[in-house]
């Protein structure tokens, strides 16, 4: 089956007129390799973000670069959120309904950044630049619908919590720094009882746990090449960006998304649909159709998920899920397959559905994703195949939209309608 998934992407290629440069795994390597670790807001992100935006505009595609606010990393917020509900610690019993309070207003924090609405500590702590790239594809005939291809420039960093051992156990954790965030919450009267004592103990020893795994990320840790999260992802969706200007959909617009600072809490994607909020009448973008890529080139089963999100999770679109699915059973040789397991944290479409939007991610993934946030997550270990058949799957997908099979609501502003653009930094 490798061989010939290969000898058909090799075949395509030749059909489609694609130079070396152009073929997926040059993509991977352009940015894990001759770009490196591209932590969010830093130079390297730039970089990548330039060196894609020329590549593709070098095939005639038009590229827009967006700046937007962000910060480096996803333990400013939930750091300062930790570390406001272990302030209470050391009055908890002189002051108990301080400490209470302490820990109520971190719970409330890290609640409201989880659920990507109403986010705080991010609107405060985004000071830095990052940057989305927008392509745009019109299609053949008038436009009836509109599909968002998206994919993120940048990539993480390693720690103790992306340990391979630790990786299946990730939502556990997380869940169990929430329920220590209500037991801290409920001090005052735990406190009363011995057993409630000990409770109240083990929950601040999770609290002040989860504050030294985000620490020693940040100090021990080191910034990931970041081939299969996420240059596989830029790789799937440049390939199928420069496909569909070359050949474009009948009747369905394309947008392609390259996202920045995604691995510091999906804060591009976050940037894009406020914009569109701001821009456009809410029934207008969620009518669209998101497609996110990432961590497509992992030796795992490809999957579709059906649920995003950490703490709070959303479902997929029904009709996107449908059409996923109807993929799978009419290509086997894909090797697709859905899930209601996240294997990892929040994605670029996970903003999407917290808005109603209608989303779904493609991603390598098991009980876990191989290579994770590590050091190995390199184009060497990245599975070229996977890759080919990622695409695949986007480019039947595609069709599919484009003959109405995902349609919810047809409605579609006119061609060449402008694009919302970021506000002014």
């Amino acid at each position: 089956m490798l061989i010939g998934i290969l000898a058909y992407a090799r075949a395509m290629e030749t059909i489609r007129g694609e130079t070396p440069d152009d073929a997926p795994m040059d993509w991977v390597r352009l940015l894990s390799e001759e770009i490196g670790p591209r932590r969010p807001t830093s130079g390297a992100e730039r970089r990548a973000a330039e060196l894609v935006s020329e590549r593709l505009a070098r095939r005639g595609l038009n590229v827009e670069q967006r700046v937007f606010r962000a910060y480096p990393t996803f333990a400013a917020p939930y750091g300062t959120a930790l570390a406001i509900g272990l302030m209470g610690l050391p009055v908890r019993r002189r002051r108990p309904w301080l400490s209470s309070a302490l820990a109520a207003a971190g719970a409330a924090l890290t609640s409201t950044e989880d659920g990507l609405i109403f986010r705080p500590l991010t609107h405060w702590m985004a000071r830095r630049e990052s940057r989305n790239l927008i392509a745009t594809v019109e299609p053949e005939e008038e436009p009836r619908r509109t599909v968002c291809l998206v994919c993120h420039l940048d990539s993480s960093r390693s720690g103790l919590m992306f340990h391979r051992r630790f990786l299946p156990l990730l939502h556990a954790w997380i869940a169990t720094q929430a329920t220590a965030f209500g037991v801290a919450i409920a001090g005052p009267l735990l406190r009363r009882i011995p057993l409630g004592r000990r409770m109240l103990a083990a929950a601040y020893g999770v609290l002040a746990a989860g504050l030294g795994l985000l620490l020693e990320r940040e100090l021990r840790g080191s910034d990931v090449p970041g081939a299969n999260d996420n240059a596989s992802g830029v790789a799937a969706v440049a390939t199928l960006a420069l496909e569909l200007d070359a050949t474009p959909l009948e009747h369905t617009r394309v947008i392609c998304l390259f996202s920045g600072s995604e691995e510091a809490g999906v804060l591009g994607a976050d940037a894009f649909v406020r914009q569109l909020d701001q821009d456009t009448a809410p029934a207008d973008w969620r009518t669209w159709s998101f497609i996110n890529f990432d961590g497509v080139a992992a030796p795992a089963t490809l999957r579709f998920l059906r649920r995003e999100g950490v703490l709070r999770k959303w479902p997929a679109d029904a009709e996107l899920v449908r059409v996923a699915t109807e993929v799978s059973e009419r290509r086997p040789e894909l090797g697709l397959s859905g899930t209601d397991h996240n294997a990892g944290l929040t994605y670029d479409t996970t903003p999407v559905l917290a808005r109603g939007g209608r989303a779904i991610t493609l991603s390598a993934q098991d009980s876990s994703i191989p290579n994770y946030h590590a050091m190995t997550d390199t184009a060497a270990n990245a599975d070229e195949e996977v890759l080919t058949r990622a695409i695949e799957v986007g480019r039947e997908m595609l069709a599919a939209v484009d003959r109405t099979e995902g349609d919810r609501q047809p409605q579609e502003p006119p061609r060449g309608a402008a694009l919302p653009r970021e506000p002014s930094t």
